[in-house]
């Protein structure tokens, strides 16, 4: 057990000072952007269980 914790320990001061999340980022699509997105989305897999119904997968 005194391996894991010493190997936990070792990790924590490696990434101790490392960024691992950009808070700052920016999205570049406009809300009504996204939503066309997620609406094509929503359109190709309900075509996908339509075709999968049919077929009897």
């Amino acid at each position: 057990m005194t391996a894991v914790n010493d190997l936990d320990q070792k990790l924590a001061e490696i990434y101790f000072e490392k960024v691992t999340v950009n808070l700052d980022a920016k999205s570049t699509l406009s809300p009504n952007e996204f939503w066309s997105s997620m609406e094509l989305i929503a359109t190709n897999n309900k075509a996908v269980m339509n075709f999968q119904m049919k077929k009897g997968v």
